[in-house]
Formats: C-alpha cells, structure tokens, sequence
C-alpha cells in the first residue's frame, strides 16, 4: 500500500497575530518560493553532511551554518528579504520603529531525521521532557518552518504554568520574543523517517554586529 502524505486545502493567508501573555506574536504563511525552499533544504542538507559539529543532543543542528561558504546564495538572499520585510511589517503592527533597527545575532538550522530511536525520543525529545527555555540576552527571534510531517508540531510557548501551541506549518514562520519561555515540539521517529521536521532560527539584538 503506497503512503500518501496528507493533503491540506490552499492557505490564502499572509499572515495573523495574537496577543500571548500581553504581547504580540506574528505567524506569516506561504513565504518563499518552491525553488528557494528546495534551496534551503540541500543547503542545510550539504552542512550537516559536511560538517563534525552538528548535533545538538539528539537533534541535528547547523551549528556552523553562519561560516560556511554559501553555494545557493539567491535562496539565502530570498530569506533574510522576507524576513527583512515581515519584521518591518511586525514594526509597523505593534507601533515600534525600533524594532527596524535589530541586527541578527545569530542563525541556524535543526532537524530532526533518520536515526531517532522511540528511546531516545522517549528520553529527550518528548515535549514533556522539560526542554523549555528563553533567550533572556535576545530581543526578538523568529522561527521558519521550512519541512514539518505535520503541522501540529509547531513551538510551545509557556507563560507561569500556562502553555499554548503555534502550528508549524510548513512554509510559515513566526516572529516571538525570545525571553518567552518556549521548546520545540517534536514528531515522533515514525513520522520522520521519510519526512524531517526542519526549522531555521534567527535571533535578534540591538546593536549588535553579525
């Protein structure tokens, strides 16, 4: 029997936004083109193959993404101008013209793929394992969803023993403040034996220089 992947109605979103423990978080849908998205997968794909330092426990992770010498360099251009445009976007929003002003800090990719036994999973990377955290030293940090089996794993996002989940649609991505505590939530080993979970991270800061 052949395995079909679900298919999901068009979404004609650009984007929305919710207030989440008094302040604003932005989701954008359908953000790049299927050719910068197929860029950006064999540019993560070609770093995590060539590169010793790409784990982050049991999660795969371009931790030296920032240094590598591009080969796709119009996908990378095509992403940090949509980024570059949903955040002045978000400025215009939330009434902060500061926020034009942030510089990246830092970005990465992770994946979760093949190799992921269910103990593992079990022992680190179920969302009740406690991998909550926040980014107290950033202003502003944005996630994309560029491969997910499913949208029901986005990021959960916490707030004094309060939590939510924003969907991880593929495609999309989100524009959070980072000192929110937050984890990603993260697929079964089933589900990504075929099909990753793959995100890119950017944080932001003022005044710092990349």
């Amino acid at each position: 029997m052949t395995k079909r992947k679900r298919i999901y109605p068009p979404d004609t979103r650009t984007f929305t936004t919710m207030n989440y423990f008094g302040k604003t978080l932005y989701h954008a849908y359908n953000v790049l083109s299927e050719e910068d998205i197929v860029g950006l997968i064999a540019e993560i794909d070609d770093e995590l193959k060539n590169t010793s330092d790409n784990r982050d426990g049991y999660v795969e992770a371009t931790n030296c993404l920032s240094a590598r010498k591009i080969k796709n360099k119009k996908c990378w251009y095509n992403f940090f101008k949509m980024v570059k445009t949903h955040l002045y976007n978000y400025s215009e929003i939330v009434n902060q013209p500061s926020i034009k002003s942030l510089k990246v800090a830092s970005y990465w990719a992770k994946r979760m793929y093949k190799g992921i036994t269910d103990e593992q999973y079990e022992e680190q990377m179920y969302i009740n394992y406690g991998n909550v955290h926040s980014h107290n030293d950033l202003d502003l940090g944005i996630i994309y969803y560029l491969q997910n089996p499913s949208r029901i794993y986005g990021t959960l996002i916490e707030h004094q023993g309060r939590e939510f989940i924003v969907p991880g649609d593929e495609n999309s991505m989100i524009i959070h403040h980072s000192d929110m505590n937050h984890a990603a939530v993260l697929p079964p080993p089933i589900l990504t034996k075929d099909d990753p979970r793959c995100t890119i991270v950017v944080d932001f800061k003022y005044g710092h220089k990349f």
